[in-house]
């Protein structure tokens, strides 16, 4: 039997989600040859579609909906509701990420969705899970961040808790999305099972990832705060330079943590050169990178570092990055032609496997782009239809 030419050939999802998590999810299923289905809003589509907006496009969804077939439908209405429901019973995934009760409010209930498809995959994004107290309340990606207890241990140890400057709760959900329909999958077409529901919080992904909160209060009464690593791996810290760049350093092995000693010409320094030692004068171990650092650019503390081989890396931005010689050998910035916006520069994709490599085909399309796809080679609707549905705005 010959393999198929992608990871998820054959697979059809539909991405009712919006903005970042769902449709993250399914983008990174894209990548890997997965039929994805966009379905938008008629007239007004993805909020995803406005932000960062040049000549009036979103270039967040370029990205984001990257591989993604267009389509629109208002799932509000009757025909709309039947419509989608045609196509469930041809797709493998529905991805949402609506709050608890709006899939139920919609006709679109779990109970309506497998008995039209008994091996459909129903991914559930929301803030708080579809279950518990809480599953009522309206929560995005940054209220998932505070309540997972990431915010509480990030930022500077004498200012407030702190937020990352990206999507972290949506993509993190969206990574751990993925990968539940890639189990639901497997479970479905390599163990005999059959469809079922992932129910997954917003919160919860990022609550898994930070692992030894939980254990650290039940077994030591201890709760983590910014700061808290310097206590267990005082060889890590992110430092500006003479230049005023940013150098991160970072080592976890006495080993590696004496070659970082010997890139500073401070191995010999009994203060720094054991683990419980540079704990116990861990103050004055920050001040003395701080001092040293800060009298080299960061090209020179890169080479010191490069030259023993200690971890450490200047920190980089979109510009960096975007033309930095070890991103562009591994294909991480992929130029794609655009019919709106012409070339346009993205990420590559994420992981790289060697016999079923994922691809990027083309960016985000227009609105409605592949409705007369869609509509008429899968469900196959005639022009008359089509037209009759335009008209009342269906699609």
């Amino acid at each position: 039997m010959q393999a198929s030419t992608s990871v998820f050939e054959g697979i059809r999802i539909l991405d009712i989600g919006h903005i970042v998590a769902g449709p993250f999810s399914a983008s990174i299923l894209a990548d890997f040859g997965a039929e994805v289905i966009k379905i938008e809003k008629p007239v007004a589509g993805d909020p995803l579609r406005w932000i960062y907006p040049q000549k009036g496009l979103g270039l967040w969804y370029k990205v984001g909906a990257r591989n993604k077939q267009s389509i629109t439908l208002d799932l509000k209405s009757p025909e709309g509701r039947a419509l989608f429901h045609k196509l469930v019973a041809q797709s493998d995934v529905v991805i949402e990420n609506f709050r608890p009760g709006v899939m139920e409010r919609l006709g679109n209930s779990w109970e309506v969705l497998s008995a039209i498809n008994p091996r459909l995959i129903l991914c559930r994004l929301s803030g708080y899970g579809q279950t518990g107290p809480f599953r009522n309340r309206r929560a995005y990606g940054r209220v998932a961040e505070a309540f997972s207890g990431f915010v509480n241990i990030n930022g500077d140890p004498s200012g407030p808790p702190t937020h990352p400057n990206m999507a972290l709760g949506d993509t993190t959900a969206g990574n751990w999305a993925a990968m539940g329909i890639m189990m639901a999958l497997y479970w479905r077409d390599a163990r005999g099972g059959t469809g079922q529901v992932i129910d997954l919080a917003l919160y919860e992904a990022l609550y898994r990832q930070f692992e030894p909160q939980i254990v650290l209060v039940d077994q030591l009464a201890k709760v983590q705060g910014r700061g808290d690593r310097a206590g267990y791996a005082p060889y890590q810290d992110c430092l500006p330079t003479k230049d005023g760049h940013y150098y991160s350093y970072s080592a976890i092995t006495l080993k590696s943590a004496l070659a970082l000693l010997e890139a500073m010409g401070m191995d010999e320094d009994e203060r720094f050169n054991s683990w419980d030692s540079c704990i116990e004068n861990r103050v004055a171990f920050k001040q003395a990178v701080s001092q040293w650092m800060l009298a080299r650019t960061v090209d020179e503390v890169d080479a010191a570092f490069l030259a023993v081989d200690a971890p450490g890396a200047p920190v980089m931005s979109g510009a960096d990055l975007i033309k930095h010689p070890h991103v562009l050998a591994r294909d991480m910035v992929l130029t794609m032609q655009d019919k709106e916006l012409g070339p346009v520069r993205m990420q590559g994709v994420v992981p790289k496997l060697s016999a079923s490599p994922g691809k990027v085909n083309h960016t985000g399309q227009t609105l409605g782009e592949s409705n007369e796809r869609i509509y008429k080679e899968l469900l196959g609707l005639g022009d008359a239809e089509l037209a009759s549905l335009r008209d009342k705005a269906v699609i």
